[in-house]
């Protein structure tokens, strides 16, 4: 373990490479049951970058929406992004940006405990694999923070990430952030199969890494961005 120039501790899996020269563009990518607004904080989390976030929903039918789908969503709002991109990508929404990341060559993908593909979690038999629908986030996950709007997701996506989604490589270098509830599963054991650099936020919990300032700014620190200091 290490404290940073921000004051708090992180646990290093190995100490991370940084970007010299940030990106033009950072995509923002949002996880299960939310959606674009869980980033409204990040505003000036890249000052030199031109800043996009994509809204997984848009576009499609949501009771038959699959991860697929939800990659595909990530494809058309990098398509025409001003090159170097970076890909900032939580929970569910890294998994779809893992799926994507062939094809879109970021200079980084920024991971916050995804869902781990089947190379990591496994492939399990799910008998609603094929069944379409949509559910309650906050049923399914438990009560989301207060002020954090949720809409209804995907069954059909939710039941092809618990059989297991092929992720065989990454091609592009890419960092893994873990937080206290998903360490292992979402963190080191994603980060050690892609060989990923690797960051691990003890203090805060899933929810946290998308929300702590102190998470933003070691990001940004990563991906080149001079440190512009820690608020709270």
């Amino acid at each position: 373990m290490q404290e940073d120039r921000l004051g708090r501790v992180a646990t290093l899996g190995f100490v991370p490479h940084r970007h010299e020269e940030p990106p033009r563009t950072v995509l923002l990518v949002h996880g299960a049951g939310n959606g674009p607004w869980i980033f409204e904080e990040w505003a000036d989390t890249f000052p030199t970058s031109t800043l996009h976030m994509v809204d997984l929903q848009h576009d499609v039918h949501i009771p038959r929406a699959s991860m697929n789908q939800y990659s595909q969503a990530i494809g058309r709002a990098a398509r025409n992004l001003s090159r170097p991109l970076a890909i900032v990508a939580w929970s569910m929404g890294g998994l779809a940006a893992m799926m994507q990341a062939e094809a879109l060559s970021p200079m980084c993908l920024v991971m916050l405990e995804p869902s781990a593909p089947a190379e990591v979690q496994g492939w399990h038999r799910i008998s609603s694999i094929d069944d379409p629908g949509t559910f309650d986030p906050e049923a399914a996950y438990g009560p989301f923070p207060p002020g954090i709007r949720s809409r209804p997701e995907s069954s059909l996506a939710r039941a092809e990430r618990k059989a297991g989604i092929s992720v065989p490589t990454l091609t592009c270098p890419s960092l893994v952030l873990s937080g206290s509830e998903f360490p292992v599963e979402r963190g080191s054991r994603v980060a050690a199969f892609y060989g990923s650099d690797e960051l691990h936020f003890p203090r805060f919990d899933h929810w946290g890494l998308v929300r702590e300032h102190r998470v933003r700014a070691s990001i940004a620190q990563h991906l080149g961005f001079a440190p512009t200091g820690s608020k709270g």
